[in-house]
C-alpha cells in the first residue's frame, strides 16, 4: 500500500480548490498538480474596468498577470483566507480555474549525433537544394526554459542588428517569478536545444529554418517553489500573449501536461493563438509506455499542430572493440553517460564470457556457474534489476558488466544503483552475436570514450516508444504528425559542453515548427489551417516491422513529416484527419453490395479535396492502408501492464506479430467517389465509409486506424504526388466504456494518510482518523462526484475534493491516483461552497463517474460504486 500513501502525499501537496466546480469555480482533478493559492480569473466578453478593479481589491489577492490576447482575465495569487469562490462572487467574473503546473516533454537521451540523415529522410536537404528555403523573413517565438544565445551557433548575440535573436523575454527569473531577469537566458539547457533544432548553423548542428527571425518567451525557471524546473498556466498563457504582441508567425512548445481535455486552460489559449492568425506547434508528450489518453495540453487544443517522435536514423558514440578469432575486430555500440558511476572503459585487452548459472539462464540473477572472475561478463537484460545484475557480477569478481537488450533497436540508459563494477548496455543484435561468438571461442575487448563511431540504428526512423497516444478524451486522434525526436543533437549551455544529445517529442516539435517556418516563406499567405493541413496530407505513414502494417495514427499522426512535398503542395484536404467518434452498428444504407458483412461498425465522412493549382486539371485516386489497432485493457476490464508506465512493454497491437490475420479484423475502407477529376482551382468531394475490424472481440477495447492514401496527378505531368489522410476509432461503443478501475483492483477503497486500506470506517472516523477514499480512473471522465447517502438513501452533501470536472485517465507511472477526504464534513452545492458538519448517522459514499459522450442529466449514463454502510459521530 506504499503506492497509495505516495498518492495521497501527493494530492495534499498540489490540491487545495482544484476539485472546486460550479457554474463559474472551475476544476481540475485531484491528481492534476495546481500551484497553491494560485487562480486564473477568467472574465466576460463585456466586462468593465469596475470589475477588474473589484477583484484587484480583494483582500489577499495579488496580480501575477493580465491578459487580453488569448485569455480574457487575469492571474493572481491570494493569501489563505481567500476561497476561489469570493472572486468567482464579483460582477463580469466568468470562471476562476486553478493554475495548472506543466513540465517540458524531454527525456534522457541515448546516443550522440553529428549525422544529418535525418534531414535526408525529413525532405530538408532537398527542400533547401532545391527551393533554397532557410526561414528568411519568419519570426518564430518559442515558449520554454530560454535561451543561451551566446552560443555561437545560435547567433551569439542578443537584439543587436542582424541578431536571429530580436524578440523575447524572462517571465519568471532563475528561481522567483517576482525576480525575471533582464534577458531569457537559459540556464536548464532545454530552450537552448530547441532552439538549435530550429535555427542553429553551426559545424555541428544546422537548423532546420537558420535564417529565421527568433523570440524567446522564457517560462520556466532553474527551480521553483515546487522543488523542481516547473511553468504553470499563468505564465504560459502570458508568454502566448506576448507572442502573439510580438507579431510571431510560428509558436514553438516543447512542454504540456498529459491526458487533459480541450478545455484546459492552456489548450484553450492555444486554440485561440491560433484563431488570431498564429501557426502553433505543441509536443505530443512523452508517456506513451502509459498508454492511450496521454496526448498533451497544449497540443490538443483546436487547430494545433500536435506532434509526435520518431528515432533518429544513425548516431554516433563510443564504442566497445572486440576482437573475435573468426570474426575479426567488431565495433559494438554501447550506451555511454559521462556522469555515470560504471563508466565501461578498458584499456588494455580483457576477457568476455558469458555468464550462465546452474539452470543455464544467462540473465545474471543468481550465482554464476561460469568463472566470470576477472573477466567482462556478458548477461541478457531481464527477471531482475540492472542493480542486482551488477552486484551479483561484482561478487563473483567480474571486471565488468556488459548487459544485452531483450527487445530490438537502441538500448535504454540503465541504471546499476550504488554498484561501481563498469558496466554498460548493448543491443539485442550485437549481444545475440557475442553471445553466439563466445559460445566457441576467446573474445576479449577493449573500450574508451574517447573514440566515436557512427551507427546505423535497428529502430531508426520507428515511431518512438515514449511518444504518447490518443486519442483525447472525445476519441480524436490528438497527435497530427511525427518529426525526429528520439536522440537529437543540438545546441546545449556553452558552460555544460554546448552540445548535447537529447530524446522527446520536445525535439519532434521545434523540427516542426522550423518546417512549418519554410513553408510559410514559400507560401506567406497560408493561414494556420492550411499550414496544419498541408503538413498533415503530405506526411508519410511509418511501417511497424512487428506487425507489418503503419503504426497507429493515435500514436503516429499522419506520419513522418516531408517538407519538401509540403512546400511544393498544391491540392488540400478537409479534414486532414478523420475522428471516428460516431459509428453505427448495422447493415450499410446504399453501399450494401461493395462491402462484406450485413452487421458491421461503420462510419461515412466526406473530404473537401481542393486542387490549388489555378493552371491544371488534377486526377484523384484513392486506396486504403490499415494501421495497428492498440487496447490497453485485459478483457476483465483492468490495465494490462504495459499501461502502467512502470516497465518497457508496449500495449498490446493487432496484429501481434507479422504473421497474416483475417481480413475482418483490419478495418476497411470504400468510396463510390474517390477516382475523379477536379479542375484547376476547384473542390471535389470524396465520401468514403469506413468499416470497424469485425473480427475482433470489442471486449478487448481496440482502437483501430488507417490511412487513405491518395495519389493526384496533374494534367500534363507524368509524375504523381502522394497525400494522406489518417483516420481512427474505437471498435465498440465508446458511450459504454466503463471510466473507473473494476473491483478486482482493490480500488475503490478507504485509506489513511499512510494509504493502508482502513477496514472499520466506523472506528476509524471516531478515532479522529484521517481517512480517504481512493479511486482510480482507468478513462477520462467529463463529470466525476464523491457525495455521502444518509440511512433513508438521501444525498447528504459532496465530499471534500467530491465535484471533479473533466477528471482526466490515471496515470500509474505517476502515482496520481484520485482522492477524496472523509472527515465528517459535506458541502450541499457544486461549489463546495456551502460547507456543513455531517450529523451523526449511518451513511455510505457513492462514487459516480460519467462515461464518456454521457449526458449528466441521465442516470443511467453514469458508472456508479457504493461503500459499505459506516457511522459518522462517534456512535
Amino acid at each position: 500500500m506504499c503506492m497509495l500513501a505516495a498518492i495521497i502525499a501527493l494530492a495534499v501537496v498540489f490540491v487545495r480548490f482544484a476539485t472546486v466546480e460550479a457554474g463559474q469555480v472551475r476544476s481540475y482533478s485531484s491528481n492534476v498538480p495546481v500551484r497553491r493559492s494560485s487562480y486564473l480569473v477568467e472574465f466576460h466578453d463585456d466586462a468593465h474596468d469596475g470589475h477588474y478593479h473589484a477583484v484587484r481589491s480583494h483582500g489577499g489577492v495579488t496580480v501575477d498577470h493580465h491578459y487580453d490576447g488569448v485569455f480574457r482575465g487575469m492571474a493572481v495569487s491570494t493569501s489563505a483566507s481567500v476561497n476561489p469562490e469570493h472572486l468567482a462572487g464579483y460582477g463580469g467574473v466568468k470562471h476562476v480555474w486553478p493554475n495548472r503546473i506543466h513540465r517540458l516533454s524531454t527525456r534522457a537521451s541515448k546516443f550522440n549525433t553529428t549525422s544529418q540523415v535525418l534531414h535526408e529522410k525529413t525532405g530538408l536537404i532537398q527542400t533547401v537544394n532545391e527551393l533554397g528555403l532557410d526561414g528568411s523573413g519568419v519570426k518564430i517565438g518559442v515558449i520554454d526554459s530560454g535561451v543561451d544565445y551566446m552560443h555561437p551557433d545560435l547567433g551569439g548575440c542578443w537584439k543587436t542588428e542582424g541578431c536571429p535573436w530580436q524578440y523575447g523575454v524572462d517571465l519568471v527569473g532563475d528561481h522567483s517569478t517576482a525576480n525575471p531577469n533582464p534577458t531569457p537566458m537559459d540556464c536548464i539547457g532545454h530552450g537552448t536545444h530547441v532552439s538549435g533544432i530550429i535555427m542553429a548553423s553551426g559545424t555541428q548542428v544546422r537548423g532546420v529554418a537558420p535564417k529565421a527571425t527568433m523570440g524567446m518567451y522564457r517560462v520556466f525557471p532553474c527551480s521553483d517553489s515546487e522543488g523542481g524546473a516547473n511553468s504553470d498556466d499563468s505564465v504560459i498563457i502570458k508568454a502566448m500573449e506576448l507572442a502573439l504582441k510580438d507579431g510571431m508567425d510560428v509558436v514553438s512548445m516543447s512542454l504540456g501536461t498529459t491526458g487533459e481535455w480541450a478545455e484546459s486552460r492552456s489548450a484553450v489559449a492555444a486554440a485561440n493563438l491560433v484563431a488570431k492568425g498564429v501557426i502553433v506547434v505543441a509536443a505530443s508528450g512523452n508517456d506513451g509506455e502509459s498508454g492511450l489518453l496521454t496526448s498533451n495540453s497544449p497540443a490538443i487544443g483546436k487547430g494545433v499542430i500536435s506532434v509526435g517522435s520518431v528515432n533518429n536514423w544513425s548516431y554516433k558514440a563510443p564504442y566497445i572493440e572486440v576482437n573475435s578469432p573468426s570474426a575479426g575486430t567488431l565495433r559494438v555500440l554501447k550506451v555511454y553517460n559521462p556522469t555515470d558511476l560504471n563508466n565501461f572503459v578498458f584499456e588494455a585487452p580483457i576477457p568476455l564470457v558469458v555468464s550462465n548459472d546452474v539452470a543455464g539462464s544467462n540473465e545474471g540473477c543468481n550465482p554464476p556457474s561460469t568463472d566470470i572472475s576477472g573477466k567482462i561478463a556478458l548477461v541478457k537484460r531481464g527477471t531482475c534489476t540492472f542493480g542486482i545484475k551488477a552486484a551479483i557480477a561484482q561478487e563473483a569478481g567480474a571486471e565488468g558488466l556488459l548487459v544485452y537488450d531483450f527487445k530490438a533497436g537502441a538500448p535504454e540508459t540503465p541504471s546499476f544503483g550504488n554498484n561501481t563494477i563498469p558496466a554498460t548496455m548493448i543491443s539485442l543484435t550485437d549481444g545475440n552475436m557475442l553471445a553466439a561468438l563466445a559460445a566457441k571461442e576467446t573474445l576479449t575487448l577493449t573500450s574508451t570514450n574517447d573514440k566515436f563511431a557512427t551507427f546505423e540504428m535497428e529502430d531508426g526512423g520507428r515511431v518512438t516508444g515514449f511518444s504518447s497516444y490518443g486519442p483525447t478524451p472525445e476519441l480524436d486522434l490528438g497527435v497530427d504528425i511525427s518529426a525526429p525526436g528520439g536522440s537529437i543533437w543540438s545546441t546545449y549551455l556553452r558552460n555544460n559542453g554546448s552540445y548535447a544529445s537529447m530524446s522527446g517529442t520536445s525535439m519532434a516539435a521545434p523540427y516542426v515548427a522550423g518546417a512549418v517556418a519554410l513553408i510559410k516563406q514559400a507560401n506567406p499567405g497560408l493561414l494556420p489551417d492550411q499550414v496544419r493541413n498541408i503538413l498533415s496530407a503530405t506526411a508519410k505513414p511509418v511501417a511497424d516491422p512487428q506487425t507489418g502494417l503503419k503504426y497507429t495514427p493515435f500514436q503516429s499522426g499522419s506520419g513522418l513529416i516531408n517538407i519538401y512535398d509540403a512546400a511544393k503542395s498544391r491540392a488540400t484536404i478537409d479534414p486532414p484527419t478523420l475522428a471516428l467518434n460516431d459509428t453505427v452498428f448495422g447493415p450499410f444504407t446504399g453501399v450494401i453490395h461493395r462491402l462484406a458483412g450485413d452487421n458491421v461498425r461503420w462510419a461515412s465522412r466526406t473530404l473537401k479535396i481542393k486542387n490549388t493549382d489555378t493552371t491544371r486539371g488534377m486526377w484523384v485516386s484513392m486506396n486504403h492502408t490499415a494501421a495497428d489497432s492498440v487496447t490497453m485493457f485485459n478483457r476483465n476490464g483492468t490495465l494490462v501492464d504495459a499501461a502502467y508506465g512502470t516497465s518497457d512493454e508496449t500495449i498490446p497491437t493487432w496484429p501481434a506479430n507479422t504473421k497474416p490475420v483475417a481480413g475482418n479484423t483490419l478495418p476497411k475502407v470504400t468510396s463510390l467517389d474517390s477516382n475523379q477529376y477536379i479542375g484547376p482551382g476547384l473542390t471535389g468531394l470524396v465520401t468514403v465509409f469506413i468499416t470497424a475490424p469485425s473480427g475482433l472481440d470489442e471486449a478487448d477495447r481496440w482502437f483501430y486506424g488507417g490511412f487513405l492514401n491518395f495519389t493526384m496527378r496533374w494534367d500534363g505531368e507524368s509524375t504523381q504526388s502522394s497525400y494522406v489522410v489518417p483516420y481512427g476509432g474505437y471498435n465498440g461503443d465508446y458511450s459504454k466504456i466503463n471510466v473507473l478501475a473494476p473491483a478486482s483492483t482493490g480500488l475503490p477503497a478507504f485509506v489513511d494518510d499512510d494509504g493502508n486500506v482502513v477496514s472499520d470506517v466506523s472506528a476509524a472516523l471516531a478515532a479522529k482518523k484521517k481517512t480517504h477514499l481512493a479511486y482510480f480512473m482507468n478513462m477520462p471522465s467529463r463529470l466525476v462526484t464523491v457525495n455521502l447517502v444518509d440511512a433513508a438513501g438521501r444525498f447528504a452533501g459532496y465530499l471534500p475534493h467530491g465535484y471533479n470536472a473533466n477528471a482526466v485517465r490515471t496515470l500509474p507511472a505517476y502515482y496520481s491516483y484520485t482522492t477524496a477526504a472523509l472527515n465528517g464534513t459535506a458541502y450541499m452545492d457544486k461549489d463546495l461552497a456551502k460547507e456543513a458538519t455531517v450529523a451523526l448517522g449511518k451513511y455510505h459514499v457513492r462514487l459516480s463517474a460519467l462515461r464518456l459522450f454521457g449526458n449528466p442529466k441521465k442516470s443511467s449514463d453514469f458508472e456508479v460504486w457504493e461503500s459499505g454502510g459506516f457511522v459518522i459521530g462517534g456512535a
